[in-house]
C-alpha cells in the first residue's frame, strides 16, 4: 500500500532564540506540493487541517505559523481539475465542506496564527490566509482571486475578504481577477506588514517571538472574544466583552503581567 505523499509538513523550532528549554515552541506548517503549485487538493486540505489541530492540541507550541515551500508561490489556489472532472455533482458536493471547515478551524485555535506569505497567495489560498491572525507578506508576491478567469466565483472566500476590506476593493478583486501586489494589498488592509524578500524570514520570527513572550492564556482568550464579537451589534459586543473583562480579572496571569512590569523583569506565565 503506497503512503500518502507528505503535502504539508510540520516541525517545531524554539520560539525564542535565547530559550531553547522547548516550554514555548512555534509550529511551522509548509504546504509542500510545489510541482503543482500548492494546489489546495483535497488530501493538502485534510492534512493541512490535521496539522492545525494537533498544533492546536500541542500545550508547547505558541505560535503556528502557515508558509510554503514553493520559491514563487504560497498556493495557486483550488484545485482546476477537480472543477473540472467527470465525478458525479453528488461526489464534488460532499468535499465542499474542507474549505468552510478549515477557515472556522484557524479561527478557533487559541493561539495566534501567522501567515508567511513567502510566495503569491491566489484564489482559495486568500482565503486561508484572511482567515490567519496576521499575514507577513514578502514584497514581491501578488495577491487576488483569479477564479472568474477560468469561469469559476470565489464563493467560500468572499466571506473573508468582505470582513478584511472595503465593499468596492473586494468586488473588484472578485469581478475583474485582477492580481494585486503586496503593497497594495497592505494599502487596502488584505496584509499586516510587507517585508522585503532578503528580510523576510528574519522579520517573521522577529513577529513570532515578540507573540510568544505573551501570555498564552490571554492571547487565547483575546481571539476567541474577537471571534465571538466581530459581527454583533455594539451593546452586545460591549456586553460580552466586559465579561471577558471581568473574567480576565481571575486570571493569575493578569497579576503577573502586572507585577513584572512594576518590577521591570520577564514575566512568568502560570501556563506556560
Amino acid at each position: 500500500m503506497t503512503e500518502s505523499p507528505e503535502l504539508v509538513t510540520y516541525r517545531l523550532e524554539p520560539a525564542l532564540a535565547d530559550r531553547d528549554d522547548g516550554t514555548a515552541m512555534v509550529a511551522y506548517l509548509t504546504l509542500n506540493d510545489p510541482d503543482r503549485r500548492n494546489a489546495l487538493s483535497d488530501a493538502l486540505l485534510d492534512q493541512l487541517s490535521g496539522l492545525l489541530r494537533r498544533a492546536g492540541s500541542d500545550s508547547q507550541v505558541r505560535v503556528i505559523v502557515l508558509t510554503s515551500s514553493h520559491p514563487r508561490i504560497f498556493s495557486s489556489g483550488g484545485n482546476l481539475d477537480a472543477f473540472a472532472d467527470d465525478r458525479p455533482t453528488i461526489t464534488k458536493y460532499e468535499g465542499l465542506n474542507r474549505f468552510p471547515n478549515l477557515f472556522r478551524t484557524l479561527t478557533e485555535i487559541d493561539k495566534p496564527i501567522v501567515c508567511a506569505a513567502n510566495g503569491d497567495v491566489l484564489a482559495g489560498a486568500l482565503g486561508i490566509a484572511l482567515a490567519c491572525d496576521l499575514i507577513i507578506a514578502k514584497s514581491s508576491i501578488r495577491l487576488g482571486c483569479p477564479e472568474i478567469n477560468v469561469g469559476a466565483f470565489p464563493f467560500m472566500i468572499s466571506a473573508l475578504i468582505f470582513r478584511a476590506t472595503g465593499r468596492l476593493i473586494a468586488n473588484e478583486l472578485m469581478m475583474t481577477g485582477r492580481l494585486i501586489d503586496a503593497f497594495e494589498a497592505a494599502a487596502a488592509g488584505l496584509v499586516n506588514k510587507v517585508v522585503d524578500d532578503a528580510e523576510f524570514d528574519d522579520t517573521v520570527r522577529q513577529w513570532v517571538a515578540g507573540i510568544a513572550v505573551k501570555s498564552p492564556l490571554l492571547l487565547g482568550m483575546g481571539k476567541r472574544a474577537l471571534a465571538a464579537t466581530r459581527d454583533l451589534p455594539m451593546d452586545s459586543a460591549l456586553d460580552y466583552l466586559q465579561a471577558q473583562l471581568a473574567l480576565a480579572f481571575t486570571t493569575e496571569d493578569l497579576a503577573e503581567g502586572v507585577r513584572a512590569f512594576k518590577e521591570k523583569r520577564a514575566p512568568q506565565w502560570r501556563n506556560a
